[in-house]
């Protein structure tokens, strides 16, 4: 067990590496995706080559099998480059990563899915949510509609938010059936599919969240997926959603970091004739960073630990779970913030990656589970009243 440990360890130092090199790769054209508002396809050619893009996908069927302790740590990394491109990537491999735990697809299902990604780079992601519905995670149906039609079913509807449209090959579409809602998968290439670029906003302006439209998609009876009974929490997709993203907020307030105190020890105002960064207040405002970003990493890994290697508490620690993320997105606000401050006017130029980061790092309020949310389930919790992660 603890040569299995070991080298399970080595292997994740090993791919820290990679997704350093990773890191650097694409952190060259993060400012101008940005700018443009465009997709960065070869990023994904990057992640592919280096085989990052299975990294959840169970070991039995060609990946490397991580579970969310393992992925948070390449998720900082990849995040600290451009984090549109972690969103992406994330999003993709905590689905898979939540179905490698829960297995409550059915298996032949779910190893189709897993031999697209290994064998031909497949990327996927969830089409859930509507303009008129709003989050599926706060209940209702969706106006998407699946009606039976011999062998298969047709699809209509329009989904916003998805991450990644651009470069997605397949998409999981919560749609109604009568009053009831299912999930299908949904290939790209299936007629009637389109996607219609919606996506202009203040932050993660590259991760491609364009709207879905299906007009009478027609999909088999096979693609209809019919969850199984599964020994996994039903929290557990959120739990893995949430620490993911969790990672990449946590990512971005460390990129800040590593830019303000690199400007700070190089940045000699020539009234002051020294680095600003031997200056008491700047010394005390990176302290202040440094302690949100300490407590925001340790939170995140406890967290991911107890739910790796605690599997009795999984269902009891969803406070937790949603307070990580509500301590990470608000690091990385903090920390963003403190950092532009630092710089001064400077940090309002599109030649730093300062505004940038601040941008990006407030699209991480809006992820579920919001903090209104998080705070009203941990003053549940206090009062001793049953919770639920959504």
């Amino acid at each position: 067990m603890i040569n299995q440990q070991t080298e399970t360890l080595s292997s994740v130092d090993k791919l820290l590496n990679v997704a350093s090199q990773i890191r650097t790769q694409i952190a060259s054209k993060a400012a101008t995706h940005d700018e443009e508002a465009s997709f960065p396809f070869k990023n994904f050619q990057v992640i592919r080559d280096k085989g990052f893009h299975k990294l959840t996908v169970p070991q039995e069927y060609g990946g490397l099998g991580f579970d969310i302790e393992q992925l948070v740590a390449i998720q900082q990394e990849i995040a600290k480059g451009d984090a549109s491109t972690a969103l992406v990537l994330g999003m993709h491999l905590s689905l898979i990563g939540r179905q490698a735990e829960s297995r409550d697809w059915e298996e032949s299902f779910f190893e189709f899915i897993c031999r697209e990604i290994v064998e031909k780079g497949a990327i996927i992601n969830s089409a859930a949510t509507e303009p008129q519905m709003g989050s599926p995670s706060r209940g209702g149906l969706p106006q998407t509609r699946a009606e039976k039609k011999n062998d298969g079913w047709v699809l209509s509807g329009r989904k916003s938010f998805v991450t990644g449209a651009p470069i997605l090959d397949y998409f999981i579409v919560l749609a109604a059936i009568d009053d009831r809602r299912a999930s299908f998968l949904v290939p790209r290439d299936s007629d009637g599919l389109s996607i219609e670029e919606t996506w202009n906003t203040l932050g993660m302006r590259a991760s491609g969240s364009h709207d879905l439209l299906l007009e009478e998609v027609f999909v088999p009876d096979e693609f209809l997926i019919i969850p199984k009974e599964s020994q996994a929490p039903a929290n557990s997709g959120r739990v893995w959603s949430a620490l993911t993203l969790s990672a990449i907020y946590l990512g971005i307030a460390k990129a800040a970091q590593e830019f303000i105190v690199d400007f700070c020890k190089n940045r000699i105002p020539s009234a002051l004739g020294k680095p600003i960064a031997e200056l008491e207040h700047v010394q005390h405002a990176l302290g202040e960073i440094a302690a949100d970003i300490r407590i925001a990493e340790i939170t995140l890994e406890t967290t991911a630990k107890r739910w790796t290697q605690n599997i009795p508490i999984r269902d009891k620690i969803s406070g937790d779970v949603a307070l990580t993320k509500y301590t990470c997105t608000n690091c990385a606000v903090k920390v963003t913030d403190k950092a532009m401050r630092i710089a001064g006017g400077s940090a309002l130029s599109k030649k730093l990656p300062l505004e940038r980061y601040f941008r990006d790092a407030r699209a991480g309020l809006y992820n579920p589970p919001a903090d209104h949310e998080t705070l009203r389930m941990l003053g549940m919790e206090s009062l001793g009243l049953a919770i639920r992660l959504t």
